[in-house]
């Protein structure tokens, strides 16, 4: 069976994919201030919060109950230093796939596609009971529809991470939280509450903001799980672009002249940033240089490979003509809206996306209530360009 068969086989539905869990209103009365927006609250009594002495003697306290569950999870920045990372080697797990999904598909109750181009929710599966055949299927399944959500997951922690380490080498960051307990260190920690808001919602433009995780390394990360901990009450959604389909909108003359261009990208200023707000960092930030157009090992579809948060410049051109073209696919992908979905997260929920084919942002509009996620990704192949791969609505539509 084609590979169309998830595109096919089921019906579009609309992004009303789940409702927001109902705000947390223990009809305390509290008078406005940082700890209440727009009629929500997830303030948590001083009294009553977690409070961990750090390495230094100092105290952090954190907007979470003093028995917080997942405390060993929650950021730190560890002033100790890792070497640059060496070569790994990776293999698609999607390449060992039935292009059918018929062995994933099979414990499913409903699938619900979020948009025409990527987003997929798969109701009724348990990411733990997962065989490695149907764990194949899922990279595939990642590769073609970018983005797949799972609700409701019952996974522990330890089972959550053995889901991301059958992919591949974990990427492990050099300069963003990683957990206090260092038996978790394979997680990256995305954290913020009332008083530990990121700067990136205050000094980045929206259209900057958007990503694709950690291009900046030789080997940029490929399969990602994403596990949300505790969700605040509105907001903190996930936006979803899709390279394939960033690429396919262009004219076919920009295609060509991309096609063989370079693209810089940065981690050096993440890092820089994170040393400015007092933390430590534990490797140095780097650039490297990627196809801007890049084919996926699997697929072998063409996807735009552009990472406004650390892109900077082509190296082929001069720097007025890389400022204008960047500038112009920035907007290019931001507008995509034929092209997006917004992730609406619940706790437990996972998302699980092909960081070679998608780029994201977080929405930021849920202070000052408490956001906390951890996330495993395998590190990939340095991204190329195959002259002999095609476009994703070209071979689809021959399919038909």
């Amino acid at each position: 069976m084609s590979s169309t068969t998830v595109l096919e086989a089921f019906p579009k539905l609309t992004l009303d994919q789940q409702a927001a869990p109902e705000s947390n209103n223990e009809n305390q009365e509290f008078s406005f201030s940082k700890s209440v927006f727009n009629g929500h609250s997830t303030r948590v009594p001083d009294d009553e919060k977690l409070v961990v002495k750090e390495n230094d003697g100092t105290l952090t306290k954190y907007s979470v109950p003093k028995d917080y569950e997942y405390a060993d999870l929650l950021p730190s920045f560890p002033d100790t230093k890792d070497k640059p990372l060496d070569e790994v080697e990776y293999h698609d797990r999607g390449l060992h796939a039935d292009p059918s999904f018929s062995n994933l598909f099979r414990d499913v109750t409903k699938i619900e596609h979020l948009g025409r181009d990527l987003g997929t929710v798969l109701h009724g599966v348990q990411l733990s009971q997962l065989t490695d055949v149907q764990k194949d299927e899922l990279a595939r399944l990642m590769a073609e529809r970018g983005v797949v959500y799972f609700p409701d997951q019952k996974q522990s922690i330890e089972e959550f991470e053995s889901l991301g380490l059958y992919y591949g080498t974990p990427h492990i960051h050099g300069a963003n939280a990683i957990p206090r307990n260092d038996r978790w260190k394979n997680f990256h920690v995305v954290y913020t509450d009332d008083k530990n808001q990121s700067d990136t919602v205050q000094n980045v433009p929206q259209i900057r903001q958007i990503h694709t995780d950690v291009s900046f390394e030789e080997q940029p990360t490929a399969q990602t799980f994403f596990k949300a901990l505790k969700i605040p009450s509105q907001g903190g959604d996930t936006v979803f672009y899709s390279g394939y389909a960033a690429y396919e909108t262009l004219s076919e003359p920009l295609k060509k002249y991309l096609e063989g261009l370079t693209l810089v990208h940065s981690g050096v200023e993440q890092a820089e940033m994170r040393r400015k707000a007092g933390h430590a960092t534990r490797r140095e930030g780097i650039l490297n240089a990627h196809p801007i157009v890049r084919t996926h090992p699997v697929t072998g579809w063409k996807s735009l490979y552009v990472s406004p948060s650390f892109s900077r410049y082509i190296p082929e051109v001069p720097r007025a003509e890389s400022d204008a073209i960047l500038d112009f696919l920035y907007q290019h992908i931001a507008t995509l809206s034929a092209s997006s979905v917004k992730i609406r997260w619940a706790e437990n929920g996972v998302v699980a996306w092909d960081n070679r084919v998608v780029v994201h942002r977080a929405t930021y509009d849920h202070y000052p209530q408490t956001r906390h996620f951890i996330r495993i990704a395998a590190r990939g192949e340095k991204p190329f360009l195959d002259k002999n791969s095609r476009q994703r609505k070209d071979v689809l539509s021959e399919s038909k």
